[in-house]
């Protein structure tokens, strides 16, 4: 599995984010987003119908599914937004939460996640 990873994955950007207070009295929050770490993935289209199955209850435009290593799981789980690129372009993903924690399966030394964009 590590050959079939390093000759065919590409580099995606996970972007944190800093949250600040803006009105303590509401308790309004605005998260910033910190400069974008680069990590190995191989990444994979999903249908309309895998989203369904995979992703329960959410309505996506398009969503995929990436494989990192092991060793970035708590970038994943605090990240902010995911960027992919396609045709020379920056695409921005979210990760598919439930409950406020990123859904993360675990395959040996590496990691399942799934990103979807709720963009046109």
């Amino acid at each position: 599995m590590e050959q079939i990873f390093y000759e065919n994955s590409q580099c995606i950007r996970v972007y944190l984010g800093k949250e600040t207070v803006v009105d303590p009295y509401e308790k309004n929050t605005e998260v910033s987003l910190l400069n974008p770490i680069p990590v190995k993935a191989i990444v994979a289209d999903l249908v309309a119908s895998q989203i369904q199955w995979k992703m329960p209850g959410i309505v996506a435009n398009k969503a995929k599914e990436i494989y990192v290593e092991k060793k970035h799981r708590t970038l994943l789980e605090k990240s902010q937004k995911i960027s992919v690129k396609e045709n020379n372009t920056w695409v921005e993903f979210e990760g598919w939460r439930v409950n406020g924690q990123m859904q993360i399966r675990e395959e040996g030394d590496f990691l399942r996640v799934y990103i979807y964009s709720k963009h046109v």
